[in-house]
């Protein structure tokens, strides 16, 4: 196993609250009803076009400007790793695996630099790199391809069920985690490969899938 590959919000990060008070500060300046954290835990896959389309029946361009230019800060502000992301993650890379993130948030390096993740990762990509949002393959295409893994090399993980399908077309196998909107059964339903609680799991996955491959061999 040498490549694996993140989803952000929800996944490596908890960003819900702060999702829920820079959507909610454009929702006050605009005169937009107010939204919920069920709300944002619904729509934190989706790129802030259709979330705004989602809760509001539209997305109207000054509100996609207001939240860039006024919201976003705030929000970045307020992202916080999940607990034992810095331990795992930098597990993982002591195992010599590499990691990457795929988002559907248009530019997550901004957000991953103020929650001091992107560190820990040797790419990061979104839209703002020109790769087609999920669940189209083209982000997990062009990471295996940076880093010449092969399909049955790479994992990616995600809360969402646009992570399962992402991974699908792709081909490569997918790790549902279960701390978002998607319970771990509908995860399990969806097709994700593996359904974990929580980040914690990921080397033991590694290392037995490590050890079945040399087993093989």
């Amino acid at each position: 196993m040498r490549l694996l590959i993140f989803d952000h919000d929800m996944t490596i990060v908890d960003s819900s609250q702060a999702i829920l008070d820079a959507v909610n500060l454009v929702a006050e300046e605009t005169g937009m009803p107010k939204i919920t954290r069920a709300q944002v835990l619904e729509y934190a896959a989706v790129t802030l076009h259709d979330f705004m389309t989602g809760i509001w029946g539209e997305c109207r361009q000054e509100w996609v400007d207001l939240y860039r230019e006024k919201a976003a800060p705030i929000e970045y502000e307020r992202i916080r790793p999940f607990p034992e992301v810095p331990r795992v993650l930098t597990k993982l890379r002591e195992m010599g695996v590499v990691l990457a993130v795929a988002s559907n948030r248009y530019d997550p390096r901004a957000a991953m630099d103020k929650s001091q993740t992107s560190k820990y990762f040797d790419a990061i990509v979104g839209p703002i790199d020109g790769l087609a949002h999920k669940p189209a393959p083209a982000m997990l295409n062009y990471l295996m391809g940076r880093f010449g893994t092969a399909r049955a090399e790479t994992l990616y993980a995600g809360d969402a069920d646009v992570d399962v399908e992402t991974a699908r077309a792709a081909g490569v196998r997918s790790v549902g985690v279960a701390r978002g909107n998607f319970t771990r059964a509908q995860l399990e339903a969806l097709g994700a490969w593996r359904v974990v609680d929580a980040l914690d799991e990921l080397p033991l996955i590694v290392e037995e899938e490590s050890a079945a491959k040399a087993g093989e061999r």
